[in-house]
């Protein structure tokens, strides 16, 4: 694997775990109310959602980067009702 690729690979990783990270402390409960209480607006969810997206795609293109580096790695579902195989 060049240089390239290993930055290229790193970057695509802390994209997603920054994605994901974010996700975590907008959806942390600053309140006093438990977590199984609150409920989230339409924006937060539509929010939430292409945080998880864009997550889902960086770590998808790290698979694709692996896999052009190393050959087949498992195969990673498509959409959430596709059955891993």
């Amino acid at each position: 694997m060049s240089v390239a690729d290993g930055n290229m690979t790193a970057k695509e990783a802390a994209r997603a775990l920054d994605a994901l990270a974010a996700l975590s402390v907008e959806l942390s409960c600053h309140c006093d109310r438990p977590p199984d209480e609150l409920v989230l607006g339409a924006g937060k969810v539509k929010e939430t959602c292409s945080a998880i997206d864009e997550a889902v795609a960086s770590l998808r293109r790290v698979l694709t980067l692996a896999e052009h580096r190393d050959g087949p790695l498992v195969r990673a579902p498509r959409d959430p009702g596709e059955a891993d195989v």
